[in-house]
């Protein structure tokens, strides 16, 4: 009888991590076929102003490479792709002051070129920007 029901607990926690890695596994995919859609917004959108290796057009246009901007707070810069920017930021200790106006993305296109962003460039992000995510965050005048 123990053994049955060591054999059990065996399978049972088996499963359990078995079902665990596979959700991550589909999660990594689906930030991989983000980041992939991201690259080619990215690549439309972003590219004129924030450069090919996101390293910007300083003064004008700040780094999106090793950003300190981006990284401290994800929900601002979700915010910043969502809605533009105006006035003055501060960027890697470097202050920048010029207007990025709303790209005009739809929720979805936000979450894809911040996954691209936050994972492009030397820029690490340990989570993946949802549209659930994008849609929380409201412009703030």
């Amino acid at each position: 009888m123990k053994l049955i029901l060591s054999f059990a607990l065996i399978l049972f926690l088996g499963l359990f991590f078995f079902a665990d890695s596979s959700h991550s596994a589909v999660q990594q995919s689906e930030l991989t076929k983000s980041i992939t859609r991201g690259k080619a917004l990215y690549m439309e959108t972003c590219i004129t102003c924030h450069q090919g290796k996101g390293e910007g057009a300083p003064p004008a246009f700040p780094p999106l490479a090793k950003s300190d901007f981006l990284l401290k707070d994800p929900v601002r810069a979700i915010g910043v792709v969502k809605f533009g920017q105006k006035g003055k930021i501060m960027v890697n200790g470097k202050e920048y002051d010029n207007m990025m106006p709303p790209p005009g993305l739809a929720d979805d296109e936000v979450a894809d070129v911040m996954n691209y962003i936050l994972n492009s460039w030397g820029n690490s992000s340990k989570k993946m920007i949802t549209v659930q995510m994008v849609k929380a965050v409201k412009e703030k005048k």
